[in-house]
């Protein structure tokens, strides 16, 4: 069977040696969800990074095969790469502030994703922008879509970048941290975004610490500690029936009802 994405014995390192992801192996089917949990600084980010060849430059995979569809991602040129970021892998980075564009509007910012693969020009990338906007929950998407980045809330603008992550119909996209500046309310409409284009054929690779983001909206949960993946499995096996210690010590953080057991469930 071809996997949406096919990782096998990642391995990165800092150009002094120094591990930070060791050797992993993670799939991820079409059509869907696959949640990479762990704390700040596992390695989730550069796993993902990796997958586009957007690994900061005192950073380096030593080796290690990324796969999409297939195709060998490590084997492409930086060109071949370049065509495929953001038409077929879109990533939805986790700092709204800085991942969009401040001297553009969001409309322009929004057409240039979508024209990665489909037509958008006059009236109809336009009234694009506006429903693409309405999709993700966005309040007045009219006036949004002529806004600059530094008139929009947190919340609005990672809003947008999720829209913009989707913009081109891709068939794998990275969601990292995705809904940290949102509300538990609009976190689950972002959620229910993702999972909608998972319904539609794409994989996502959600990218979360927390626990919840996955509890009920993915199909597979990896856990990963200090660069390496301690465990993996379906989500609700995992998330209710831990066995690596320190998948233990993540859901043990978990805020709790009541004698309710892990991530809210009863233990009754």
């Amino acid at each position: 069977m071809t996997h949406r994405l096919d990782i096998r014995g990642l391995t990165i390192e800092t150009q002094c040696g120094e591990m930070l992801v060791d050797g992993i192996d993670l799939l991820l089917e079409a059509g869907g969800v696959a949640a990479l949990v762990g704390e700040s600084g596992s390695g989730k980010t550069l796993t993902a990074l990796a997958v586009l060849g957007l690994l900061p430059p005192a950073v380096r995979r030593v080796r290690g095969e990324i796969r999409i569809d297939g195709g060998d991602i490590c084997g492409m040129s930086e060109s071949e790469r370049r065509a495929l970021r953001g038409r077929d892998v879109s990533m939805v980075f986790q700092e709204p502030m800085t991942a969009l564009d401040p001297v553009m509007r969001i409309d322009r910012q929004m057409l240039e994703a979508r024209r990665r693969r489909h037509a958008a020009r006059g009236r109809t990338g336009q009234l694009w922008c506006v429903a693409a906007l309405d999709a993700v929950g966005i309040e007045e998407p009219e006036r949004v879509a002529h806004s600059f980045p530094h008139e929009l809330s947190g919340g609005m603008r990672q809003r947008v970048l999720i829209a913009m992550g989707l913009a081109a119909d891709p068939k794998l996209i990275l969601a990292d941290e995705p809904t940290t500046a949102l509300d538990a309310i609009n976190r689950r409409d972002m959620l229910e975004t993702l999972r909608g284009a998972a319904d539609r054929g794409a994989g996502v690779l959600l990218i979360t610490h927390d626990l919840m983001s996955a509890h009920g909206w993915a199909d597979t949960v990896a856990v990963m500690e200090r660069g390496q993946i301690v465990e993996v499995g379906a989500a609700q096996e995992v998330l209710e029936h831990p066995k690596h210690p320190y998948t233990k010590h993540l859901l043990a953080c978990v805020p709790r009802a009541g004698q309710s057991g892990p991530l809210g469930t009863s233990t009754s």
